[in-house]
């Protein structure tokens, strides 16, 4: 089967699984803003779905990806959209630290959801324009994180949140404590 006819094939299944609509006919029909998008129930989630929604679709208020099979590719995808303002990832194994470029520039990101992939907290540290970010859900295999590290973290990330492991992070002073 030739690569067009593929494509094709791959966007009527997106967008008919999606949207319930005949693509290529209907495209004028695919909303440019989705409010919920869980990806998470679906089979067989790969990085090319992202990239068919990121060429139709220009902001999306929450992407839910958790567990799926997407890498660091579908990442770079989501970076031409508009806007995401939560992104949850966890449970990806294949997203790791060379994602890390494609998160800085998604815009208005407000909350990251990171645990269970292989982001670790060196990675986060890289997350240079984020400075928005409200909430950052990650995990450190159940480890202490360095406190130094999270005073940096937090220096990038003034007013956000920062749960490790299904925890609040303290930073025992009182700014922190306004989250426990």
């Amino acid at each position: 089967m030739n690569r067009k006819k593929k494509r094709k094939q791959l966007e009527a299944r997106f967008f008919g699984a999606l949207f319930y609509i005949d693509v290529p006919k209907k495209f004028d029909e695919v909303p440019q803003h989705l409010h919920q998008v869980k990806m998470r129930l679906w089979d067989n989630v790969i990085d090319e779905y992202l990239e068919l929604l990121a060429a139709h679709v220009k902001s999306i208020d929450m992407l839910d990806l958790d567990e799926t099979d997407i890498t660091n590719d579908g990442i770079a995808y989501l970076t031409q959209m508009d806007f995401i303002k939560e992104l949850r990832l966890k449970g990806i194994n294949d997203i790791d630290n060379d994602c890390i470029s494609h998160l800085n520039k998604i815009k208005e990101l407000e909350l990251l959801h990171v645990r269970g992939t292989s982001i670790t907290l060196d990675g986060l540290l890289k997350l240079d324009n984020q400075a928005g970010l409200k909430h950052l859900l990650f995990s450190t295999d159940f480890q202490k994180p360095d406190e130094t590290k999270m005073l940096h973290l937090r220096e990038l990330m003034p007013d956000c949140r920062f749960t490790i492991d299904g925890k609040d992070y303290d930073f025992g002073d009182e700014e922190s404590n306004m989250y426990l």
